[in-house]
């Protein structure tokens, strides 16, 4: 009889309980792991034979093809650009695609640099299967500038001064 009891339980939890994370989530978990420079953990959001790609003009050059691939590339490439952040700027998700545009910043000689690119991920389980990049561009002034809105601090009001807005 327990058994009955405890598959009669489980058909009563919700179905979200079993559910993979969402795709938007799944892309977040990536792009938090990058700024950690964490292959390990970038390792842990695609799928075994996940495929890197950059679209450029009529072509699609295929970066890597596989996990170890992509662990070994992004190694170098952490080795390369130590400082290297990026900024989700924009998502837009749909079903189980997450577009982006991403500000890569760095410094290079104590100048900060800064890319923009935009994104294209496909999520199947709960990992990133394939995910193409655009060729790099100067970011947008208006999507830099609402950024810069977002993480300014809210001003300190002081309870004992009337009329602060």
């Amino acid at each position: 009889m327990k058994p009955y009891l405890l598959a009669a339980s489980i058909a009563l939890l919700p179905i979200s309980a079993f559910a993979d994370p969402s795709a938007t989530q799944v892309v977040k978990g990536f792009i938090d792991a990058y700024n950690q420079h964490s292959v390990e953990k970038m390792l842990t959001h695609v799928s075994d034979d996940v495929r890197w790609m950059h679209i450029s003009g009529s072509k699609i050059e295929v970066e890597t093809s596989d996990k170890a691939q992509f662990g070994a590339a992004m190694t170098d490439y952490f080795e390369t650009l130590t400082g290297a952040q990026a900024t989700i700027l924009e998502l837009i998700d749909s079903s189980h695609y997450v577009s982006t545009v991403e500000r890569v910043t760095w410094e290079n000689d104590g100048e900060q640099l800064s890319q923009c690119s935009v994104g294209n991920f496909r999520v199947q389980d709960g990992k990133i299967a394939e995910f193409w990049y655009l060729p790099a561009h100067a970011c947008d002034e208006q999507l830099e500038a609402a950024e810069q809105v977002e993480s300014e601090p809210e001003p300190e009001l002081d309870p004992n001064q009337p009329n602060q807005q």
